[in-house]
């Protein structure tokens, strides 16, 4: 499941810079949807335009916020710079002595072996070792990249020291697939292309692949692969896409989802 939470200008940094661990809230209803192996699409206020997904690693349940802290320090939640009492005086806005005696404190413990960030095609150079590999593969390639950006697309990347390390688009309310896909809400794969396959990358590309499709109740995903590409072609048939059709020099895969 994917969720979606607004942040504090300092708070999204920290995590972004590497000091916060843990994100920290009233264990309400919603949190408790919250699942190990989740997403959260940070989103950072008040425009809320910035926005990575962090993995769930791990939740931790208290009584309340001042419990919380006697187990996990301030610098572990935002920074060294930041005092135990500012953070209260923070969290005490949004949730009252009351409601922390109803529902108590959860510490969502972040995965931060990788981030993926949701932006803009023009976020990231064309220079880069993923987007030179995806120029060898479309003889179109500026057309192809004029296309993409286009509002309809959803573009998610990671970042390692090199630079963008992966990248994954996807269309939303694709229409042009009726020759080998009844009528329906459809989402397009339009690309996906890992370079760092260290932390597992791709299999957590194919989760947020289906989650965001059960958000905006997808019936079909599917995408297009050359047929020369044997990694994915192997990968994909592990998440239950099945080979539709041949269409042109790429086969069809396609999951229809319940």
């Amino acid at each position: 499941m994917l969720h979606v939470m607004g942040l504090q200008e300092k708070y999204f940094d920290c995590i972004q810079n590497g000091t916060k661990e843990y994100e920290i809230r009233l264990n309400d209803e919603k949190r408790q949807k919250m699942n190990n192996g989740d997403f959260i699409a940070f989103q950072k206020e008040p425009e809320r335009k910035d926005t990575f997904l962090v993995e769930i690693a791990d939740k931790e349940y208290y009584q309340n916020f001042n419990e919380l802290f006697h187990f996990i320090s301030t610098s572990k939640l935002a920074d060294e710079s930041t005092s135990q009492e500012s953070l209260l005086a923070d969290l005490e806005k949004f949730y009252p002595m009351e409601e922390q005696q109803e529902y108590g404190a959860v510490a969502i413990k972040l995965n931060k072996n990788y981030m993926i960030y949701k932006g803009n095609i023009e976020d990231v150079s064309m220079q880069n070792p993923v987007f030179l590999s995806l120029k060898d593969m479309y003889d179109d390639f500026d057309e192809w990249l004029d296309r993409l950006k286009k509002k309809e697309y959803q573009f998610y990347y990671t970042k390692n020291e090199n630079g963008v390390s992966s990248v994954l688009i996807l269309k939303l309310n694709e229409t042009d697939s009726q020759q080998f896909l009844q009528d329906g809400n459809i989402m397009k794969v339009r690309s996906l292309m890992v370079k760092d396959i260290r932390h597992g990358i791709g299999s957590r590309y194919m989760k947020l692949i289906d989650d965001i499709a059960a958000q905006n109740h997808i019936q079909y995903i599917y995408m297009a692969i050359q047929k020369d590409n044997e990694e994915l072609i192997n990968f994909v048939k592990k998440y239950d896409y099945r080979m539709e059709s041949d269409y042109q020099d790429e086969i069809v895969f396609v999951k229809e989802l319940a």
